[in-house]
């Protein structure tokens, strides 16, 4: 599908953290897919495939990076990891409630693609500036 549900932004939602950029774009694609095939009526099971594969990735996207920004000056490690647990219970939530009901809501939807551009360029930018200082 040419026109995405989410497109990366480099200028907006770069970390200049090249391995957690490429992270952040695999999450990207996956929301892409999830997206498109629920818009072409994919059945449950397969919906659920890719809910979970979402889930798995965002679990362990937030380990990597967690690895990564516990080897910088960051003050806000702990903060980022309090985030990280939320958003991952939220996550779990939306899923359970697809298992349930089979339905993928626009709610859920926005709260992809809000939870990612507003973690990116709210507080991954954080580690990707001290990332950036350090190997200065």
């Amino acid at each position: 599908m040419a026109d995405s549900f989410f497109k990366w932004d480099q200028e907006r939602l770069t970390t200049h953290v090249e391995a957690m950029d490429n992270e952040h774009k695999k999450l990207i694609d996956i929301m892409n897919r999830l997206f498109e095939r629920n818009e072409a009526k994919a059945g449950k099971s397969e919906l659920q495939s890719i809910v979970r594969e979402l889930a798995s990735w965002t679990v362990t996207h937030f380990e990597h990076e967690e690895k990564f920004f516990d080897t910088l000056p960051y003050s806000q490690a702990s903060v980022h990891k309090k985030i990280h647990a939320d958003l991952i219970t939220r996550l779990k939530g939306h899923a359970a409630e697809f298992d349930k009901t089979g339905v993928l809501t626009p709610a859920f939807f926005q709260f992809l693609k809000t939870w990612l551009t507003a973690h990116i360029m709210g507080i991954d930018t954080k580690y990707g500036l001290i990332a950036s200082q350090k190997s200065a």
